[in-house]
């Protein structure tokens, strides 16, 4: 799995046991953290024998980097990793990052999230718990168990006022949880046919309105305080990504899609708050653009809205390898210096094959249980005839 985001003024990319923090603008390295092969030589307590279970065994397998996460005050950076499963928390500052705590998890982690004062971070797993850590308690401490789904979570969020968790699942549902009374669902953002696989908050705090993207191929905005639905944008195939930036504070945005095994790899649409009924403001879509993907064995894992420019993560031939779009037109950004992607990509060579997720399973599996009644039934049938 590959991640890359952008966090004024660093471009942070992580695959294998290795992540960078970059400038933008040229690439040079601010800094960097790579983790041991074995995370019991950094303090991580391994599960014992009797403990062990089928999603956490007791030995030890390849160390990756599932998530990357920086807490919003920019001080914290968490990781959570996948082989030896685990939390880890580091201090960003100084220039190189320090380690504070590791904590071992139960599954693999599918979303990391910080709180808005950076006091906690939230962690769901595969299985559709969400578990909560305290940044600055006793890292023995047990995570407490907030909230589940019956399915893996694909993304989570915190209100800017910590009054609600909001989350979305495999099975098309977004969630609206009251926090700290997590046991009280407030709502639900009802519509979608498909997976929801990102969200992300729109304007002021007070409008309460989100945005959300799903493999039934829809963008949709809901005010979720009463899970209205306030637009729906068809799209051109499923998407499986979502980044979302501020054009005009909390009145024009542009949302970038990710699209699943489609000719056009990203979506840009610009959308606009329409305030002139103050009592039920709306949204629109005032421009969007379709930037193709390149052809041959190019595959897109991730990308990240920076500047005017659209930096991809990807596979190409199984390797690792960084390019670089201009939001403009769509075409690959040329002012880039000569050699400096190929020297990103060279940074991570030795961190193994960089697969193509398969992002069919996300999809649910349908069934025509219809069809082998009816023709179960027409064999019966043609069998009591030929009795009589």
């Amino acid at each position: 799995m590959t991640t890359i985001f952008y966090l004024e003024p660093e471009l942070v990319l992580a695959h294998g046991r290795k992540v960078l923090f970059l400038n933008p603008n040229d690439l040079q390295i601010f800094k960097e953290i790579e983790l041991p092969t074995d995370l019991t030589t950094c303090g991580l307590k391994p599960v014992a024998a009797s403990e062990a279970t089928e999603e956490q065994p007791a030995t030890k397998s390849e160390v990756s980097i599932l998530n990357v996460s920086y807490s919003p005050d920019r001080q914290l950076i968490a990781l959570t990793t996948t082989g030896q499963k685990a939390l880890l928390l580091y201090k960003s500052r100084p220039e190189h990052a320090k380690l504070l705590s590791i904590r071992p998890l139960a599954r693999a982690s599918s979303a990391l999230r910080f709180a808005p004062d950076s006091s906690s971070l939230l962690v769901t797993d595969k299985t559709g718990d969400c578990y909560q850590f305290d940044c600055s308690a006793d890292v023995e401490a047990p995570p407490k168990l907030l909230l589940g789904h019956l399915s893996i979570v694909y993304d989570i969020l915190w209100t800017p006022d910590q009054q609600h968790i909001i989350s979305c699942d495999r099975d098309d549902k977004i969630r609206v949880t009251n926090y700290p009374a997590s046991y009280d669902i407030h709502s639900y953002c009802l519509g979608h046919k498909e997976f929801v696989s990102g969200l992300a908050l729109l304007g002021e705090q007070q409008l309460q309105h989100l945005v959300s993207v799903s493999g039934d191929k829809t963008l949709r905005i809901w005010n979720y305080a009463t899970g209205e639905e306030l637009l729906l944008k068809e799209l051109p195939a499923p998407a499986v990504r979502l980044q979302l930036r501020e054009l005009v504070p909390g009145q024009r945005y542009e949302a970038a899609v990710l699209f699943y095994d489609h000719s056009a790899a990203i979506g840009l649409y610009e959308l606009q708050l329409n305030a002139a009924d103050a009592a039920n403001p709306s949204w629109s879509v005032t421009r969007e653009q379709l930037i193709e993907a390149a052809a041959g064995s190019w595959h897109i894992g991730n990308f990240a809205l920076c500047g005017q420019r659209i930096y991809v993560l990807g596979s190409l031939n199984d390797n690792l390898s960084l390019r670089a779009y201009s939001s403009q037109d769509g075409a690959e950004d040329a002012t880039l210096p000569e050699g400096w992607l190929q020297m990103v990509d060279e940074q991570f060579a030795g961190e193994g094959q960089c697969v193509p997720e398969d992002l069919s399973v996300w999809f649910k599996k349908r069934y025509d249980n219809v069809s082998d009644y009816m023709e179960r039934k027409k064999r019966r049938i043609e069998d009591t005839n030929k009795a009589k």
